[in-house]
C-alpha cells in the first residue's frame, strides 16, 4: 500500500465515524439507517448522473448480492446499538471484518499477502478485542460479553462488511467505483425498505426525519463519501485484505469519542486497544 492510499483510508476513516456516532445517539436507529441511505441517494444523484455509464446485467447482478450483505449489516448495526456502547459495538463490528476478509482475499480473490501484512492485520485483531476488556487482564471478559444480543449482532454486521467488501472488489473491475457505490446503496434502501416500513410505517419514519434534522443528511454523505473513497483506492490496486484493514483506523477515531465525549466506560483498556489498531496499521503500510 503506498503512501498516497494510506492517506485516503485514513481520510475515509475520518468520515466513516461521523454516521456511527449519530446512528448510536438517535432515538429510532432502524428509521435513522433508512433515512442514511435516502439522503446518500438525493444528495449524490448530480455526481451519479455525470459519471454515468453502460452498466452490463452481470454487473448489476454482482451489485444485488453485494446489497444483499449491505442491508444485513445496516439492519445488524442497527440493532446491536440498541443493547450497546458506540466503543465496544463500533470495534466488534469493524473489527471481525478485516480478518475475515483477509481469509476472503486469499482463499476467492486471489490476492498475495506478505506475512508483516498479516501481522498487521492480526495487530489489529488483538487490539480491538483489548478494547472490549471491561479492565486490562479481564481477558475472558470479551468472550462472555456475547451473551448480549448487542455485540452478537455487531459480530453479524462484522461479517456482512467482509462479505460485501470481498464482492466490491470484484464488481469494481467492470464499473466506476462511485457509480458502482451509488447503485448498490439504492439497492440496499431498496431491500431494507420492506422491514423498516413493515416494524415502522411511514408516519415514524417521517417523525425520524424531523427529529434528525440535519443528522442524517450528513450521515448519509458520508457514508456513501467514505466507501466510494475505499472502492477507488481497491480499484487503484491496494489488496482488499490490507484496505479493509485498514480502514478499521476509524475505531480509534470512535473509541475516542465514546470515551471523551459520550463518557462511556472503560478508558484505560480501550485506549490501549486502540494504540494497538493504529500500530497494526503501521506495521500493514511499513510491512505489507
Amino acid at each position: 500500500m503506498t503512501f498516497t492510499q494510506l492517506l485516503w483510508i485514513l481520510g475515509s476513516a475520518v468520515v466513516h465515524v461521523v454516521a456511527h456516532v449519530a446512528l448510536r445517539t438517535t432515538g429510532n436507529r432502524n428509521a435513522f439507517v433508512w433515512w442514511i441511505l435516502a439522503w446518500g441517494g438525493v444528495l449524490f444523484l448530480p455526481v451519479a448522473l455525470w459519471r454515468w455509464q453502460p452498466i452490463a446485467p452481470a454487473v448489476w447482478a454482482i451489485m444485488a448480492i453485494s446489497a444483499v450483505f449491505e442491508a444485513g449489516y445496516f439492519l445488524s448495526i442497527a440493532r446491536a446499538y440498541q443493547d450497546g456502547d458506540l466503543s465496544i459495538v463500533y470495534p466488534l463490528a469493524r473489527g471481525t471484518a478485516p480478518v475475515l476478509l483477509l481469509v476472503w482475499s486469499s482463499t476467492f480473490l486471489s490476492e498475495r499477502l506478505t506475512w508483516g501484512g498479516v501481522a498487521g492485520v492480526v495487530t489489529i485483531a488483538l487490539g480491538l478485542y483489548v478494547i472490549n476488556l471491561p479492565r486490562l487482564g479481564a481477558w475472558r471478559a470479551p468472550l462472555a460479553a456475547l451473551r448480549r444480543p448487542g455485540p452478537r449482532w455487531a459480530l453479524l454486521a462484522g461479517l456482512c462488511i467482509s462479505l460485501y467488501t470481498a464482492v466490491d472488489r470484484v464488481g469494481i473491475r467492470f464499473l466506476d467505483p462511485f457509480l458502482y457505490t451509488y447503485l448498490a446503496l439504492w439497492l440496499t434502501l431498496l431491500f431494507i425498505t420492506p422491514v423498516v416500513v413493515g416494524e415502522l410505517g411511514w408516519r415514524r419514519l417521517g417523525r425520524e426525519l424531523r427529529a434528525s434534522s440535519w443528522r442524517s443528511a450528513l450521515s448519509g454523505m458520508t457514508t456513501l463519501l467514505a466507501y466510494a473513497i475505499v472502492l477507488y483506492v481497491m480499484h487503484s490496486g491496494a489488496p482488499a485484505g490490507y484496505t479493509g484493514a485498514t480502514r478499521e483506523v476509524s475505531v480509534v477515531f470512535g473509541v475516542l469519542i465514546g470515551v471523551f465525549v459520550l463518557k462511556e466506560p472503560g478508558t484505560v483498556p480501550r485506549l490501549a486497544g486502540a494504540v494497538l489498531v493504529a500500530l497494526g496499521v503501521a506495521g500493514i503500510k511499513l510491512l505489507g
